[in-house]
């Protein structure tokens, strides 16, 4: 009796497409995250580098006091520490004759220490992990003025896009090209981030 009845129900025919809902449902699911995620990303990306823009722009404050101070303490030779560009390691500050952490320096001899040494720190070369350098400046040149007592210094260095930049156009022929947007014309300099630094050392001679 069972068995005739078993046959004899009549079930309700399947809704066509009910087996695909649940593919498209996890197929909107992974859209929706990867769109999420995409945000994510492009906000850690934005944030990492306003990080970075901070990060140089404050050791580029750094090296510019680094440098007023080693010229505040030796002002009878201010105007070797004169320099059309600096920080290019194709034409790097000769070695000093004379090491000035280890043996008496005449002030002469001390300026010019100095100024290799403050190279060095601008290249990032007076930190080193292994063969990496770190702490200085990316891909960096710095121009420094004398006249009297009164120095002008002008860091530049890359940044990680293109945004305009004003800049002391004295100090912009040592770069051609090397801060340029490779998306717009030869000699843009949108990537350029520039620090400049004007002032009078008090004490120092005239």
């Amino acid at each position: 009796m069972c068995q005739r009845i078993a046959r004899n129900m009549v079930y309700p025919p399947r809704a066509s497409g009910v087996q695909g809902v649940g593919l498209i449902e996890v197929m909107l699911a992974l859209l929706i995250f990867a769109t999420a995620m995409s945000g994510l990303l492009l906000t850690q990306l934005s944030g990492k580098k306003a990080v970075g823009e901070a990060l140089q722009r404050s050791q580029a404050s750094m090296l510019a006091q680094d440098l007023m101070e080693r010229m505040r303490g030796n002002p009878g030779e201010l105007a070797i520490y004169a320099a059309p560009v600096l920080g290019d390691a194709a034409r790097a500050q000769a070695l000093p004759e004379v090491d000035c952490t280890v043996d008496s320096c005449a002030p002469l001899q001390l300026a010019r220490y100095d100024l290799w040494q403050w190279e060095l720190s601008l290249l990032g070369a007076s930190e080193l992990e292994g063969i990496y350098r770190l702490g200085g400046l990316v891909s960096p040149r710095a121009c420094i003025s004398v006249v009297g007592n009164r120095f002008s210094l002008t860091l530049n260095w890359l940044g990680p896009e293109a945004r305009a930049v004003a800049v002391d156009p004295d100090c912009v022929a040592a770069s051609e090209g090397l801060y340029d947007a490779p998306d717009k014309p030869a000699g843009n300099n949108l990537r350029r981030r520039a620090l400049t630094l004007s002032t009078a050392l008090e004490g120092a001679l005239l």
